[in-house]
């Protein structure tokens, strides 16, 4: 193993002449226990106030039988019946992670908001943030009762079911697409929100 990994780029850009798999889980352990305070630094250095922070979840599976978080939940790669954990990275606009938390494998997407929102305003000292993520996670009930309460506002997306009522409703209509491509609408099922709307032509 050793000579393998001595040759890799990896390697070269660390200095690291070799490593073998004890060497990487005594580094993921030292990591482990610094990660509060890296996380803090990374929010200090790359996120303020009034910002937009990326959100997003995600499970890998593994074969082992001992790890307490690995559970049968839902299987983004397909593959059902496999223990797995659920991890969620927070993220600058441009992409670079700040925090990661690992989450019981049976963790529903939007059961690991309340976590975030606390690290973001209790960990990391902000007041204002918008956080944006999937309308699979950022649910009605989670704004109701979660980013509304913490004072943070939020970006995601209306499910076809939600686009349609609005359109039933005349709160959106087509000829609103008929010079622009973009336009922004109120509803009164949607109070205080913004909602704006992009032209799909397929």
């Amino acid at each position: 193993m050793r000579t393998q990994t001595a040759t890799s780029s990896l390697g070269e850009v660390l200095g690291v002449s070799g490593a073998d798999e004890d060497d990487l889980y005594a580094a993921m352990d030292w990591a482990l226990a610094r990660k509060d305070a890296i996380e803090t630094a990374l929010a200090a250095r790359h996120l303020n106030d009034g910002t937009l922070v990326l959100y997003d979840v995600s499970s890998a599976a593994f074969e082992g039988r001992t790890c307490p978080l690995g559970k049968i939940g839902h299987a983004r790669d397909g593959v059902k019946g496999r223990l797995q954990i659920v991890y969620g990275l927070l993220a600058t606009t441009a992409g670079i992670p700040v925090a990661i938390e690992v989450f019981d494998g049976n963790t529903a997407d939007p059961k690991t908001l309340t976590a975030q929102i606390n690290k973001l305003k209790n960990r990391f000292g902000l007041s204002r943030v918008a956080l944006v993520g999937d309308r699979g996670m950022i649910t009605s009930a989670r704004i109701t009762e979660e980013l509304r309460p913490a004072g943070l506002d939020w970006i995601t997306a209306l499910r076809a079911p939600q686009i349609k009522a609005l359109v039933q409703a005349d709160a959106l209509q087509l000829s609103l697409f008929d010079e622009h491509d973009l336009a922004e609408i109120n509803s009164p099922d949607y109070p205080g929100e913004r909602l704006v709307c992009c032209h799909n032509p397929l």
